[in-house]
């Protein structure tokens, strides 16, 4: 089984509204549909978001039969940060883990635990490594894979830490074999997802590591269920989350967790790729740390979670204010073990280090565009099936397309067919 973003041709209507909104130009119209390029997407699901049309969705498994019809003797549902947020203010949140179990799962790990661990990965690494400035955060996968695509000079300013749904599914398993007796193959681990990047970061990481978790599962497609149980009034015991790992659901939540104070929070594609610029071009050499997050809000945001993302972050902040901070549980005490074995740290794959630019051959590639381009309107009118000119003279270049495919340079004669 697979998970991707996909597209019901029937629905769309060749409105370019995707087209124009996705950062890494993924999309095309063609024939008056539109056409994803899989080798350029990041999963960010900006897609989604902006189609009036509903004629991209999330493809998903059906998680629960596939829970109750596989091997697993043990699963483990690990919640994401964003998950408590989802829920009415004042919701128990011992209530929501336990409307988890009831829907199959034998554990629930809190995701905010292993969030405030890597928050202090984050810090001790930041103090020890001074030569690189800003660190750029790994924990949102479309934000990593937008730098990959499209600001691969930036790739060694990745902080280089494994996300929490790692660390998290990770500790989640060995604690499950240990008390358990059980193997790897005996234990499913099912992260509940706030977007369609978190299977990206599972099936393709970018990093040289093992994700630990086996699916993930989309929090508005087992929501109902969820609300469903959470409503009746029993309920055992539950573990409550770290308060500063929560901080990780909202904008700016990485950094506060982490005791930062020079750093820069930045949530939305269109503002990360204008701090990404500004990083390019050297001008925030004096900043520490860049914590960048697709979604508006950060993943209180996700294209899979229910709530409004300004009410889920409301929701968020009551939490933080009027849950009681509970006694480490297991994992804590065992940070400075963990970070000097280099378990927070990756590599990035082998074809990650392997692409690095070859300055000549990108001059010339990039002064051939600007010539096609300079011979283009610059409307961006996005007739052409490319959401801008400059996109379409990368097409040009790339043999993907033909300048007399600009509608507005046909119309005036200004270009022979034969072209």
């Amino acid at each position: 089984m697979n998970f991707s973003i996909m597209l019901d041709k029937d629905k769309c209507k060749g409105c370019t509204n995707c087209m124009k909104r996705c950062p890494t130009q993924a999309i095309r119209l063609i024939d008056g549909k539109a056409f994803i390029n899989s080798d350029r997407c990041i999963h960010c699901g900006e897609c989604i978001k902006v189609c009036p049309y509903n004629a991209y969705t999330p493809e998903s498994i059906e998680w629960y039969e596939e829970m109750h019809y596989s091997s697993y003797k043990y699963k483990i549902a690990v919640a994401s940060t964003p998950l408590y947020g989802q829920f009415p203010k004042g919701t128990d949140i011992c209530k929501v883990q336990n409307a988890i179990l009831k829907l199959g799962f034998d554990y629930v790990y809190d995701a905010s635990w292993a969030a405030e661990m890597v928050s202090m990965a984050i810090r001790r690494k930041i103090e020890e490594e001074k030569h690189i400035r800003p660190f750029i955060s790994t924990n949102c996968p479309a934000a990593v894979r937008l730098i990959k695509n499209r600001y691969p000079s930036l790739m060694n300013h990745l902080v280089l830490l494994k996300e929490p749904m790692v660390i998290g599914a990770m500790m989640a398993r060995e604690k499950a074999k240990e008390r358990y007796n059980l193997k790897d193959e005996d234990i499913g681990v099912f992260y509940l997802s706030p977007c369609p990047a978190k299977l990206l970061a599972v099936t393709d990481p970018v990093g040289d590591y093992m994700p630990y978790v086996d699916w993930v599962i989309p929090i508005n497609t087992i929501y109902g269920d969820l609300y469903r149980e959470l409503v009746k009034d029993d309920y055992g015991l539950c573990s409550y989350p770290s308060l500063k790992g929560t901080r990780w659901a909202v904008t700016g939540g990485q950094s506060e967790a982490a005791g930062l104070t020079n750093y820069i929070a930045v949530n939305g594609m269109e503002n990360i790729i204008q701090i990404l610029d500004e990083i390019e071009n050297g001008n925030l050499s004096n900043v520490d740390y860049v914590e960048a997050l697709a979604c508006v809000q950060g993943c209180v945001g996700g294209t899979f979670n229910v709530a409004n993302p300004f009410i889920a972050h409301s929701n968020i902040n009551y939490i933080l204010k009027n849950v009681k901070d509970e006694c480490l549980i297991d994992g804590i005490e065992r940070f400075d073990e963990m970070y000097n074995e280099g378990i927070f740290k990756f590599a990035l794959k082998s074809e990650e280090n392997s692409s690095k630019i070859n300055m000549k051959e990108a001059i010339i590639k990039r002064e051939k565009i600007k010539e096609i381009n300079d011979m283009l309107p610059g409307l961006d009118c996005g007739s052409c099936g490319a959401p801008t000119c400059y996109a379409h003279a990368e097409d040009v270049y790339n043999n993907e397309s033909t300048l007399y495919g600009c509608v507005v340079l046909r119309a005036n004669g200004k270009i022979q067919e034969d072209i």
